[in-house]
């Protein structure tokens, strides 16, 4: 799930664990986000966006509705 913002993470170098502090989450709670076991609150989506350095228009890219990418 959320194949897209994973690589682009990658492409940064960031693995989910540097996601704690910005996120303000725990390492299990970002874990279930991106297994789609809990769900992106709007915010965190936003922060990731910036650090992906995304344009917030590209975010249906990033979180699509159904965490995978639609051809």
């Amino acid at each position: 799930m959320f194949d897209y913002l994973k690589g682009r993470l990658k492409q940064f170098g960031l693995r989910q664990s540097d996601l704690v502090e910005p996120l303000g989450l725990n390492l299990s709670s970002i874990s279930h986000r991106f297994t789609g076991r809990t769900a992106w609150s709007l915010e965190e989506m936003y922060t990731l966006m910036d650090i992906c350095r995304a344009d917030y228009r590209e975010l249906h890219l990033y979180f699509p509705k159904s965490g995978k990418q639609v051809s």
